[in-house]
Parts: structure tokens; C-alpha cells; sequence
């Protein structure tokens, strides 16, 4: 968030603000599909972003972590989850839920322009990634996506599975691209 304030969960009002600690790899924080009554903030950790296709398929599409917000888009829209949130690195987060959307949206303007403006970025990001996939080859995609997952989330070990899925080709692609790059010195070992 550039020039933007972080706005802190405890300083919002009209809403029920839960602690969630020490939330395990691998928890689903909400899937998709489900009811959208609340959204979240992440204090620390890694918060993954997947799409599930019906034959049960998973798309990584967004990361988040400490001092972000995640699952306010569809609370103030559809008011259906169009993702699964799942835990990447063990985290704790907070769980905002407005008790009336309209009240919540009046009493809180700065953190209603610090969603706009969130929203705004990632909206840029996927429009961004969206047009790369249509003209970058697998090997461009791949490459691109281990430098973005490793720079802004070193502390997590990224597998192959997920930097296909990020990156919007197949586990396998992602593999022969990767050991290529190893071989070639551009990948440490």
C-alpha cells in the first residue's frame, strides 16, 4: 500500500473484531462458495488466494501477508466467497465482521478508501498478469513468477505445484523450466 495509512482493525467501528492465533499450514479460512459475513486481516503469516475448479483443479492467484486485508471484496458485493483462503506459513489474523454493511461503510471512511485503493492495486496486478499470460511463453511466466514469489515471500519454500499455479501453466512445465534454469545457473540448486 503506497501513500495509504494502514488503517488497524481495532480502530474500526461498527463491527465484531476476533483474534484467530496461531492458525496451522494448510487451514482453509474460508472456501469458496461460502457466505461472505466477514473479512480479514493478516497480523502475520502467509495467507494463500486459490480458485477451485470443478474437477477440484486449484489456481494460486493472490498471496497475502502481514498488514494485509483479504475477503472484503465480496463483502461488500456478491456476498459469496469466489475463493478459498488457505494458511501458507503459520499465521494469526483477525476476523472483521461488520454487523451492518451500510453502517460499517458510513462509519469508516478512511478504512473504506484504504480497501478502495488495496483493490485498486490488485485489480492493476491481475489486469497486469492477465495480459502476460496471453503473449509470455511458459518459460517468461515461470521465470517471472519465481522472481515475484521468492523477492516478496522468501521465507516461504515454494513448490513446483505453486509456482505452476501462479505462473498459470502445469506442475510438470513448471518442473522441466526449473531444473533448465538450475542447470543453466540461473536457479540456485
Amino acid at each position: 500500500m503506497h501513500n495509504m495509512i494502514l488503517i488497524k482493525p481495532e480502530q474500526l467501528i461498527h463491527s465484531h473484531i476476533t483474534r484467530l492465533h496461531k492458525l496451522e499450514k494448510g487451514t482453509v479460512i474460508y472456501s469458496q462458495g461460502d457466505k461472505a459475513n466477514e473479512f480479514y486481516y493478516v497480523e502475520s503469516g502467509l495467507i494463500g488466494l486459490y480458485h477451485v475448479l470443478e474437477n477440484g483443479k486449484e489456481s494460486l492467484l493472490r498471496i497475502y501477508s502481514s498488514q494485509d486485508y483479504f475477503g472484503f471484496r465480496t463483502v461488500f458485493g456478491t456476498q459469496i466467497y469466489h475463493c478459498t483462503a488457505k494458511v501458507l506459513l503459520p499465521a494469526e489474523i483477525v476476523r472483521i465482521s461488520p454487523h451492518n454493511v451500510s453502517e460499517f461503510i458510513q462509519a469508516n471512511p478512511q478504512m473504506i478508501q484504504y480497501l478502495l485503493h488495496q483493490l485498486s492495486e490488485e485489480l492493476q496486478f491481475s489486469e497486469q498478469r492477465l495480459a502476460k499470460a496471453a503473449y509470455m511463453r511458459s518459460l517468461d511466466r515461470v521465470m517471472e513468477s519465481i522472481t515475484h514469489l521468492t523477492q516478496y515471500y522468501p521465507n516461504y519454500p515454494w513448490t513446483y505445484r505453486e509456482i505452476a499455479e501462479y505462473s498459470g501453466c502445469e506442475t510438470e512445465t513448471a518442473i522441466r523450466i526449473s531444473k533448465e534454469l538450475k542447470k543453466q545457473g540461473f536457479l540456485k540448486q
